[in-house]
């Protein structure tokens, strides 16, 4: 065989094997796992696949909660080869142009299905901060613990610095009670309204006269009774000495 049979030959074999390369390529590209994001429940088919409607809702910049250093997400995913065992989500920053890891969400012993759906939060005190932008792994250890990706996704958290609602029963916690100006006024010493037109008060008590000097004698016949008798007796005491 020449060189030129040869050349062509090398020719019909490297060319099928290029257009399989790209076939089976761009086919496992197509089957990668993906990970959203959504403020609520991301809407999805009967087998757990995202609808339209659910793929628009999906979000990549969230708030966090209003007053909180905290953001909550819906997180779903589809997960590439999938086995039934534990499952991380792990969120990763860049700085310096390196990756660092935030965090590792454990959610728990997964059946191995096709997807994942689950709402988490992401909180200021585990390293989460604002105008910062996360890449995010769904991880599976392999029998050899080796980390496998199953799927990939990218958050942004930002703080819009929105005020929380105010719920039912506020405005009504904040009103003053309208018997409440009449308990300051007697916290206050201040007569209470009802006294200021002229209502019955509390009389003070008497004050009894002080006596005057010497004898004095009483109203009441108790008193003249023994005067009476003092009286006699001196009478008796002298018609005895004359006699």
């Amino acid at each position: 065989m020449n060189i030129r049979m040869r050349s062509q030959l090398l020719r019909r074999c490297i060319f099928p094997t290029a257009i399989a390369a790209v076939v089976l390529g761009g086919s496992s590209v197509a089957w990668a796992g993906e990970i959203k994001f959504g403020t609520g429940t991301l809407e999805t088919d009967d087998k757990g696949n995202l609808t339209a409607a659910g793929r628009k809702a999906a979000i990549d910049t969230l708030d966090e909660e209003p007053g909180e250093d905290l953001w909550k997400t819906f997180v779903w995913a589809k997960l590439d080869n999938p086995a039934q065992g534990p499952l991380y989500f792990e969120f990763y920053q860049s700085l310096n142009g390196q990756d660092s890891q935030v965090w590792r969400y454990d959610a728990g012993e997964f059946g191995g299905g096709k997807y994942f759906a689950s709402e988490i939060e992401l909180a200021g005190g585990k390293g989460f901060n604002k105008d910062r932008t996360y890449e995010v792994k769904a991880i599976q250890v392999s029998p050899k613990g080796k980390d496998l990706v199953l799927a990939t996704g990218k958050i942004k958290l930002i703080k819009s610095g929105k005020k929380p609602e105010k719920k039912e029963g506020d405005d009504e916690a904040d009103k003053v009670p309208e018997d409440q100006d009449a308990i300051d006024s007697l916290a206050a010493g201040e007569d209470p309204a009802g006294d200021a037109d002229g209502g019955d008060k509390e009389a003070p008590p008497a004050v009894e006269p002080k006596s005057k000097k010497g004898c004095t004698i009483d109203s009441d016949g108790t008193a003249w009774n023994g005067a009476l008798l003092l009286i006699a007796l001196g009478l008796g005491f002298a018609t005895r000495r004359r006699r």
